[in-house]
């Protein structure tokens, strides 16, 4: 469309030139004939009647169908009329249109104007003595010959053709090339993606695997959070950033020296704040990268509690974000029902009695209302599943949601 549009104007501006190199080669044995300058500021009737005389037979013989005579003083002297009656009814129709009038400058002047499938040209050229004074003004309309015309519309028609044509040709080389292009694309995007989807569940894997020699816990607390958010209505960039945080939650860790991280006891007062400050350095980690900017709601704010009596920030209610109230029901449930180190695992009835104690305290009640409704399958799915049966599963979440 715009290059159709650019042809289309340079080549009127070729037509604009082809018309006016006509009208001034016509014009020129009017405003070059001496005799003519002589009578033009002759007041007898006889000088009159010759430059009229003169200008109706240049019109019967060319293409001008209107010429105008003014003396050095502006003066109209003659005009005359093709005797085409309609012809220049069209033209005057125009100028009333158009709102045309001449301008007498020293310089000549050209314009061209458009009617009922012909083109005039407005020709207005100062008539110069030899030495070089203003004798007077011609002006004329030219009218284009219907050949002319013919031509000129054949010349637009074959222009725009060809850029039609050219187009699709191009068009026909080129979408190829960018349906391959674009295949190479789609399948670099998706290698990026799988990419960073697999730097994300190795790392966090490895702090799993750190702080409890299994990277399980993160596969089941990222299935359950994944769970209670589809159910709460959670948009798929919610829950893709759900699923960042999941693998991330305690990437912190990695801050905490072994003797607090592993320690097989209860921790001092004061390690305990060591230990709390692992969400801060989780924060600064996954800050850094915009991909992973989306999991801080959870990184910074899993340890917060409903009631406020959290850490690190104290917030509370609604102020927790909700990505962040949705995992620690999931963290705690996982917590519960599984085997470590220093404990067996709850039952499903303990498990539920304890997060039912954490109503209104620890947990968000709307969400933990909506968790129980699923609690049950979740427990019997996969608290006790195989580890291939988990990450095999969580490989079919990962695929839905990036």
């Amino acid at each position: 469309m715009v290059l159709g549009s650019i042809v289309f104007f340079i080549k009127l501006e070729s037509i604009d030139e082809l018309v006016t190199k006509l009208a001034e080669r016509e014009s020129r044995p009017l405003v070059e004939d001496k005799t003519q300058l002589e009578y033009l500021n002759c007041d007898r009737q006889e000088c009159v009647q010759y430059l009229s005389q003169a200008m109706y037979k240049h019109i019967e013989m060319g293409h001008f169908i209107i010429v105008e005579l003014y003396d050095r003083s502006k003066k109209k002297v003659v005009e005359v009329a093709s005797p085409d009656a309609n012809t220049v009814h069209s033209y005057e129709k125009l100028v009333v249109k158009e709102k045309r009038t001449h301008k007498f400058k020293d310089t000549v002047s050209y314009h061209r104007l458009y009617y009922s499938g012909t083109i005039f040209l407005q020709v207005f050229v100062p008539l110069k003595e030899a030495g070089g004074s203003i004798a007077g003004y011609f002006e004329g309309v030219y009218r284009v010959d219907e050949s002319t015309m013919k031509g000129i519309v054949d010349l637009l028609i074959g222009s725009l053709l060809l850029v039609v044509i050219s187009v699709f040709a191009t068009t026909a080389i080129v979408y190829p090339i960018i349906i391959v292009m674009n295949k190479d694309l789609i399948k670099l995007s998706g290698d990026l993606s799988e990419a960073n989807i697999g730097m994300l569940i190795a790392l966090g894997s490895a702090i799993a695997k750190r702080d409890s020699d299994t990277n399980i816990h993160n596969y089941r607390v990222t299935i359950y959070a994944v769970k209670l958010g589809e159910i709460a209505g959670l948009s798929k960039e919610g829950l893709r950033s759900l699923i960042k945080g999941s693998f991330l939650h305690d990437i912190g860790k990695i801050a905490i020296s072994d003797n607090i991280l592993l320690k097989p006891g209860k921790l001092t007062d004061e390690e305990f704040e060591i230990m709390k400050t692992h969400v801060f350095h989780g924060d600064d980690i996954v800050g850094k990268y915009n991909w992973l900017k989306d999991s801080i709601d959870v990184v910074r704010y899993h340890h917060e509690k409903i009631d406020g009596s959290g850490y690190l920030t104290g917030l509370k209610g609604d102020g927790i974000p909700l990505n962040a109230r949705i995992f620690a029901i999931a963290d705690v449930f996982d917590a519960l029902t599984s085997k470590r180190p220093y404990k067996e695992p709850f039952t499903y009835e303990q498990t539920i009695s304890i997060l039912e104690d954490g109503r209104h305290t620890h947990f968000d009640p709307i969400l933990l209302d909506i968790f129980f409704r699923i609690s049950k399958d979740i427990y019997d799915s996969f608290c006790k599943a195989e580890d291939t049966f988990l990450e095999h599963y969580l490989n079919g979440i990962i695929k839905r949601y990036f």
